[in-house]
This record gives C-alpha cells, structure tokens and sequence, in this order.
C-alpha cells in the first residue's frame, strides 16, 4: 500500500473550568466525585446549507447546562461528605485533550477521586424507561446505579451500540486509564408511550441530520427534556449516594483499569505517609 498526503498543524489554546464544592467530612473532603462535561464543539467550519456555526447544542452545550444544574443543585441542599468537583473540558472533539490534560495534573489526586460522572450529550426526546449505562458490567457503580434507576422505576442496562466504543470516546475515558471508576450513559433507546424500534430510530436520524453539522442546535419544537431530567435526577443521586459511602467504588475484579486503580491507590498511601 502506498500512502501520501498533507497536514496542517496549528498551535491553539484552550481553557479547562473547574469548581469545587467542599465536603462536609472532615476526613472524606480530601477525596471528591468529580461530575464532567466537555464545553467545546467545532466552531466555524465549512458552510453547509448556508451555515458555518457549528453550534453543538446537543453536544454538548447540553451537558454543559445538566452539569451545572446538578451543581446547583447539591450546592443548594445539605454538603455531602465528599467533595463535589464540576468540571468543563475543552478539546474533547479534537481528542479527549482537555480531560486527558486534566488527568495528568489533575487538582485532586486519583486516588482520592472517587467515581466520575461524565456527560457527554442529554436525552432530549422524551421519558425513557430505561437507562444505557456505558461502562455498565465494569465497576461497583453498577449497583449504586441500579438502586437509583429502580427508584425511577427504570432499569439499567450497558451501552445500546456498543459497536460504536462509546466508553473510548467521551472525557470518562481518561478517568479509567487514570483508574477512576465512571459512570456515563443516559436515558433510552426504550422510551415511554413509543415503539421498541423509536429510540434507535431518533438515534440514527439525529447522527444523519444533525451529529457534528451546523444543525445541531436547540429547537423549542421538537426539544422534550422531561427524559434530561430523569437522568440529571440519576445522576445528581448517584454521585450524592457515593460522596457520602465511607467506601470507594472499586473495578470489578480483572476489568482493563483495575490495575490502574491500584496503583493510584497504593500512590495515596505513599503520599500520606510523607505527610505523617
């Protein structure tokens, strides 16, 4: 096979956003849930129908607002033992780079991140009577997700389109190699008052239409965000029911990241000890 073409490189500069809402234990502050979302989407590109915005309403301006909605919202109640962090990332669509940039310095140490939860794009279609939890089958999450969804009167299951390596292509991907349990998913493709086939059906006429183009972007006509809030309610509770578990989540034994669990694990003892 011959192979021969040209590229060009520009240098760049983007901004991570990060907040941090202080535990209420003395101890367990120092350990955090890190909730994420990436804020950048395309920008100015190519003119198609007359339009060179590429807006990302959907994706993900979208998880941008639920993220901090759920900070709100947990900053308003009583503080969990954990620490809360909120977390913008830039460059997702060129990458992961902004959370990959995070996870190399990050503000809190691995170790003492409890869980991420990242999301990457909101159920803007209507209730859904399920939950495609990416990642499901890999953590200890899974139960704690599971107990908040059957609340909800939904059930849980892993990635719908699996086919797709979602779990690699969104900001909870550099959390794992860094050994941090995630939870990252939304409501559907089972969606109530609707045919088995309607979800998928959305799905595939959404990437057609509007997944990466200037058309993406917030319709009050067709927009239903009562599903958006049915996760934001997941997963706001998900991450409050493991910011005040004495425990941290774990990977299921012989998952891809365990190993890097342990390790940022065993660097957290290293590190106490020097303070001592």
């Amino acid at each position: 096979v011959s192979l021969a073409f040209k590229n060009t490189v520009r240098k760049l500069e983007g901004e991570n956003v990060v907040g941090r809402l202080p535990g209420a234990d003395p101890k367990l502050r120092e350990e955090a849930v890190i909730f994420t979302a990436h804020h950048d989407h395309l920008g100015i590109r190519a003119p198609k129908n007359g339009d060179a915005i590429y807006n990302g309403a959907l994706d993900n301006a979208s998880g941008v607002a639920l993220m901090l909605a759920i900070a709100n919202a947990i900053a308003e109640g009583p503080r969990p033992k954990r620490s809360l962090i909120a977390a913008g990332f830039t460059a997702e669509e060129q990458g992961l780079l902004g959370s990959e940039w995070y996870c190399r310095r990050p503000t809190v140490p691995p170790g003492n991140i409890a869980a991420n939860i990242n999301i990457d794009a909101v159920n803007n279609i209507g209730r859904a009577s399920d939950f495609g939890f990416i990642g499901y089958g890999k953590s200890s999450l899974d139960a704690v997700v599971d107990a908040v969804a059957r609340a909800q009167g939904r059930v849980v299951h892993g990635d719908p389109f699996p086919e797709k390596g979602s779990f690699y292509r969104s900001d909870q991907f550099n959390f794992a190699r860094v050994g941090v349990p995630a939870v990252y998913g939304r409501g559907g493709p089972a969606f109530v008052g609707r045919s088995p086939e309607w979800g998928q059906e959305q799905r595939e006429l959404y990437e057609k239409r509007h997944y990466h183009q200037p058309s993406d972007q917030y319709d009050d006509a067709t927009w239903n965000l009562e599903g958006a809030l049915q996760d934001a309610q997941l997963l706001m509770l998900t991450g409050l029911r493991v910011a005040n578990d004495p425990k941290l989540p774990t990977w299921k034994p012989g998952d891809e990241f365990e190993k890097a669990r342990q390790k940022s694990l065993v660097e957290r003892k290293s590190q106490l000890g020097q303070l001592r």
